[in-house]
């Protein structure tokens, strides 16, 4: 409770705060995050597409209307008149109705609106104060029929779901490839489920808040717990989608598909036959047999001299060939392969 009731009372500094520093420090955090979650040695990442034109723009006014509800936050009689949760019921008609001086109070009262009246008849009781503090100045306003805390916590769930619905339309809509650029299906694959829980858990959080949260004066106050509920809101649905686009993309994995490996192994399968087949054929003919074998020996002798050969050893040696690393190579290659285009056939 002391958290939030500080929270509460820096409310305009920290939002002054977050217009100031929030658009140009947000994407160095997440960056600092991400190289300190990063392994030590160096890896391939494929580099971050620039943000597009229509991206930003959308960035601006989303962020923009969140920082109006920062800054104009909804109306509260106690916060804005600075007046504690036990103030006496005539300065809390002054604050609404303006003063009433003998001259007027005639005039006054028949002009009065009559969920005015009502408001003002409900915080006489110390009660149903605590219940303005939790719900806020609309919801006891306007909901003439409420008479306990599950009546109220009805009447304002509307005003609890519907930001939350409208910030999941907002990533959803990120999703869209000519509003957020190629990125935007990778990124909807990687985060989007992660955010759809965290506001699944923010709207779950807020109504459990309003429901059991148990507001109490202390030293004459009280949190007012609608107002500093809605600050929360505003600024965690605010960087919702800043989070959403600066977030690292993930990696293109190196390990290929087995289904990507089935027309390979086909292919090499099909050329190997043909071969053989091949094979056959000359062997069956004298003179294509001599010009075969007079071909292999050529191409044998060839071969020998190469490696034989010190200019060719020197070249090896300094790229860094290694014959026998390469065909074990080779062979892992076509084992793994293989054995997943098994894994497929078979279903598994």
């Amino acid at each position: 409770m002391t958290l939030l009731a500080t929270l509460y009372s820096f409310q305009t500094p920290l939002t002054l705060l977050l217009i100031l520093f929030g658009p140009s420090l947000l994407p160095r955090l997440i960056s600092l995050i991400a190289r300190r979650g990063r392994p030590a040695f160096p890896t391939r990442s494929s580099p971050r597409p620039a943000s597009p034109t229509s991206l930003r723009l959308f960035l601006a006014i989303h962020s923009l209307y969140f920082l109006s509800h920062l800054l104009r936050p909804p109306y509260d009689l106690f916060a804005i008149n600075n007046f504690p949760i036990l103030v006496p019921n005539n300065l809390l008609r002054s604050a609404l109705l303006g003063p009433d001086d003998s001259e007027s109070l005639s005039t006054l009262e028949e002009s009065v609106h009559p969920l005015i009246d009502l408001l003002l008849s409900k915080l006489r009781l110390l009660d149903n104060r605590y219940l303005y503090a939790r719900f806020g100045h609309d919801t006891l306003l306007n909901c003439v029929w409420c008479k306990d805390d599950l009546d109220y916590l009805f009447y304002s769930s509307p005003g609890i779901l519907i930001p939350y619905v409208g910030e999941a339309v907002v990533l959803g809509m990120m999703g869209w490839r000519w509003l957020t650029g190629e990125a935007a299906g990778p990124r909807a694959e990687r985060w989007r489920s992660v955010f759809g829980w965290v506001l699944v858990g923010g709207m779950v959080g807020e109504v459990g808040a309003k429901w059991f949260w148990e507001v109490r004066a202390v030293e004459g106050d009280c949190l007012h717990l609608a107002t500093t509920i809605h600050i929360l809101r505003s600024i965690l649905l605010l960087c919702l989608p800043l989070l959403y686009t600066f977030l690292p993309l993930p990696a293109p994995s190196s390990v290929p598909h087995p289904s990507t490996l089935i027309p390979v192994i086909s292919n090499t399968q099909s050329t190997l036959r043909l071969t053989s087949l091949a094979r056959n054929a000359m062997s069956s003919s004298p003179r294509l047999r001599d010009i075969w074998l007079a071909v292999s020996r050529r191409d044998e002798a060839r071969a020998e001299a190469a490696l034989r050969d010190q200019g060719v050893r020197d070249a090896k040696r300094a790229v860094g060939l290694d014959e026998e690393r390469m065909r074990e190579g080779v062979r892992a290659w076509v084992r793994e392969g293989w054995e997943g285009m098994v894994r497929v056939d078979n279903g598994s």
